[in-house]
């Protein structure tokens, strides 16, 4: 049910900004109650968490199967973001005021081993583990020969930044496009 709970955020995200999704109409549309949905989620953000780790997960399968390697892997990692079949600003820029809202760490999200299995049948049955963010960074920095592996961390942390700074910069400036943004952004980080 989780699954479907997301599919159906992100199937509305594509026709509606997160705060005119109500949980009411969200459950309705999958035929679900809102007892249901408060059984997986203390609120509605919570469910673009658990977006985040299928997110990861996909990404990690990526590395497991070598198909991207040093800088080409962090450009494709932002160009992921910005997939037209994700509302990859919608999300970036929900997950920002969600974060920005938090007085304390967000409650970490631990699929179990069936949701990792729905996420990507393909990824579960190569026992593929789940790599952070942090992880995938350093995976693709440590494959540019220019960079020091004690750069590692620090450009990891403006990887970051650059990661929810540029759905901020494109909202204020009413772009739609964020990928030229990060396009830009990775060049100077790994420059």
């Amino acid at each position: 049910m989780k699954v479907s709970i997301l599919e159906e955020m992100l199937r509305l995200l594509k026709i509606k900004n997160l705060n005119d999704i109500h949980i009411e109409e969200l459950c309705s549309n999958i035929h679900t109650t809102k007892v249901t949905f408060f059984k997986y989620f203390s609120y509605k953000e919570q469910v673009l968490d658990y977006f985040v780790c299928k997110w990861l997960y996909d990404r990690s399968f990526e590395i497991l199967c070598n198909k991207y390697q040093g800088e080409d892997g962090l450009y494709h990692l932002f160009q992921s973001i910005c997939d037209d079949t994700l509302p990859g600003k919608k999300i970036m820029m929900a997950l920002v005021q969600y974060y920005s809202k938090l007085t304390e760490k967000p409650v970490v999200i631990e699929p179990s081993s069936y949701e990792y299995y729905l996420f990507n049948e393909e990824a579960f049955q190569q026992k593929v583990e789940p790599l952070n963010l942090q992880q995938i960074f350093v995976h693709y920095l440590s494959g540019i020969q220019s960079i020091h592996p004690s750069q590692h961390n620090e450009l990891g942390c403006q990887l970051l930044a650059l990661m929810y700074g540029v759905p901020i910069q494109t909202h204020i400036m009413e772009l739609d496009d964020m990928y030229p943004f990060y396009e830009s952004g990775i060049k100077n980080i790994v420059k």
